[in-house]
């Protein structure tokens, strides 16, 4: 090979190299914390009753990526009206509760809702989407068959107030996976199941590596384990699916696993203002 060629593909490759580590380093993961759900009897967490009568506390995070190229917020959590009430609220077996509004969080970081460039949510549920709304300025960034699932007639009827003003946002659709940044270091990926269209997150840190976001795939450490899922999961035998999907790319990227709901896997994260970088 010709040396001022060589020279030349040598100095792009370090250029690219160092653009990268550099990008990377940029990058910062907030945890946010979006509410808290203590279930009185786990009946609806197995579709095998092999939690019946068992009680577990439940976090509810939602988490903000800082990047050079913008700010993406991975769901919303539970309503912001739920921390004006001091007892939380109950439906059933589940009992929830907001210490601090998202809003208010995202202040402590001198962020307002119409700064977020992107919002994702792993997928629609109300303690996903609680403050969809607050963001509709946003680019929103849906896996395709959930927007369709989102804003069907029976679905919207039922949890459409928390993010109804997303049908008028400017959309991203995908179908297996999204770059957010085109850079290869915050992918969307479906993992349907659970809902039509539900999604993980992997974030890659220059610090703390691979990470990677469950939505509701799993619900608890021990679902992961013992393989049980939701009972009111859309499609069992896809979830099934997505999960030993998942579970090759936690290997194959060497990820740390979050599992949204898992106080443990939650509560070992950095709080605000820290972040994982």
């Amino acid at each position: 090979m010709n040396l001022s060629i060589f020279l030349l593909l040598s100095l792009a490759l370090i250029t690219s190299t160092a653009w990268a580590d550099e990008n990377t380093s940029d990058i910062k993961l907030y945890t946010l914390d979006c509410g808290t759900m203590a279930v009185s009897d786990m009946k609806d967490l197995s579709n095998n009753g092999s939690y019946n009568g068992q009680q577990i506390e439940l976090a509810n995070p939602c988490f903000l990526i800082r990047h050079p190229k913008g700010d993406l917020l991975w769901d919303t959590g539970l309503t912001d009206s739920i921390a004006d009430h001091a007892n939380g609220e109950t439906s059933g077996v589940w009992h929830y509760q907001l210490k601090d509004k998202l809003v208010d969080q995202l202040k402590l970081l001198k962020i307002s809702a119409d700064d977020i460039e992107y919002l994702a949510l792993s997928h629609i549920h109300p303690d996903h989407s609680g403050n969809a709304n607050h963001f509709k300025n946003s680019t929103f960034i849906i896996n395709k068959l959930e927007r369709e699932y989102m804003f069907s007639k029976p679905i919207n009827a039922i949890f459409g107030e928390s993010y109804s003003a997303l049908k008028q946002a400017n959309t991203i659709t995908f179908d297996a996976e999204h770059d957010v940044f085109n850079d290869g270091t915050v992918l969307i990926k479906a993992m349907p199941g659970h809902t039509p269209g539900s999604s993980v997150l992997l974030v890659h840190l220059a610090n703390s590596g691979n990470v990677l976001l469950t939505g509701d795939l799993y619900i608890h450490a021990r679902g992961r384990k013992l393989g049980t899922m939701h009972k009111y999961n859309v499609d069992k035998q896809l979830t099934r699916a997505s999960r030993k999907q998942f579970e090759a790319l936690a290997k194959q990227k060497n990820a740390r696993v979050i599992i949204q709901h898992e106080k443990q896997d939650v509560d070992r994260l950095p709080k605000l203002p820290s972040y994982l970088d």
